[in-house]
């Protein structure tokens, strides 16, 4: 779902150690000191900003709160972190992350010089990248100057699994979702008590962040359920039947629910989202998913909102890839988290499911 990320994101944000050891990380830059011993890279370097951050925040668990940040993960000896933020807020940033070397300030001309010198090599070298998708031209440029000519830049992502099954430790964290459900039953009592579409979706957000989510992302309809949009300020306009998407990030995993009420075309929705959940299982063929829910719903059209498709994997990005439609030609992964929605215009049913060896479990 395509939403605006705030400026500033105000979550709650500590390492769990306890749920979330450091042994866990082990296992994890395990499978980045086998990309470098396969490719011969010296390090892989890590962006991630604000929007788009799912591999550094897998990798060492930091996640940016303010424009960007970087992991220098070395194939040999400690890695670094770079942040993007003031002084005053690195006593906070050192918490979130297992990683020892994290710092602040550079300057573009050579900012990176030092942080990147004991990559340079005798002759010429490669550097595995990730999430440079997302980097700014000029940050980029930065770090050119810093490597000069002598080192390229290979990117990491297409070598790494397309899907990882979540470990026991991650499944648990994941499926811990209770501010997403205090979140969607705070809007649905908002607008039931007369609240405008924009206001209850807020007392939704409120809700989330008091039950300490990291992150909302929200959507909310104001012309009765046939398209979605971020706020425009209206917080006193209120369209029936009521439909909106809440995003909820906990633990640095996302869950996500659409709030439909008031609907003649609900009960539709939800008989087709149980069809897409009876044909869920490890191994099924997402197209099939995709058709059984669809065999449902008809001879109604699948809402726009949607893309074309009634669910995809959902983790430490609000989109993983395993895409559930028409032209998929994937299974169904056990280990991994689905979101499925399913509706038309006006109405949308959704679920999270954790799917599993033994079968699917909606959370």
């Amino acid at each position: 779902m395509h939403t605006v990320h705030p400026a500033i994101i105000i979550g709650s944000y500590n390492w769990d150690e306890d749920r979330l050891p450091r042994d866990e990380f082990s296992l994890r830059r395990a499978e980045l000191d086998a990309l470098m011993d396969a490719h011969g890279w010296k390090a892989i370097l890590i962006h991630a900003d604000a929007r788009e951050h799912g591999d550094l925040a897998y990798y060492t668990n930091f996640i940016p709160r303010l424009r960007w940040a970087m992991a220098l993960v070395p194939r040999h000896g400690e890695p670094r972190l770079l942040v993007s933020m003031s002084a005053r807020d690195m006593p906070a940033m050192k918490l979130m992350t297992w990683i020892g070397d994290v710092r602040t300030g550079w300057d573009w001309a050579g900012g990176f010089d030092t942080w990147l010198a004991a990559l340079q090599p005798e002759g010429e070298a490669a550097l595995g990248t990730l999430g440079f998708d997302f980097i700014s031209v000029d940050l980029y440029r930065a770090v050119e100057r810093s490597l000069g000519n002598r080192i390229r830049f290979d990117d990491a992502a297409p070598f790494l699994p397309r899907e990882r099954p979540l470990r026991p430790r991650e499944m648990s964290l994941a499926r811990d979702m209770g501010a997403l459900a205090v979140a969607a039953a705070a809007i649905a009592a908002a607008w039931r008590d007369g609240k405008g579409n924009e206001a209850a979706l807020l007392a939704g957000e409120r809700a989330a962040r008091a039950a300490a989510a990291q992150d909302v992302r929200t959507l909310v309809s104001l012309d009765g359920g046939r398209t979605l949009a971020p706020f425009a300020g209206r917080f006193e306009a209120r369209t029936e039947p009521f439909l909106a998407y809440i995003a909820v990030k906990s633990a640095g995993f996302w869950a996500e629910t659409f709030v439909a009420l008031s609907s003649p075309l609900l009960l539709r929705a939800e008989a087709a989202l149980d069809a897409a959940l009876a044909a869920l299982a490890p191994g099924a063929e997402a197209a099939r998913v995709y058709a059984a829910a669809m065999a449902s719903l008809a001879p109604l059209s699948l809402h726009p909102v949607l893309s074309g498709r009634v669910g995809r994997r959902i983790g430490f990005s609000l989109d993983e890839g395993g895409a559930i439609d028409a032209a998929s030609a994937g299974r169904i992964e056990p280990g991994s988290l689905y979101a499925l929605h399913v509706g038309a215009a006006g109405a949308i049913a959704s679920a999270m499911v954790a799917v599993g060896k033994g079968g699917a479990e909606i959370l």
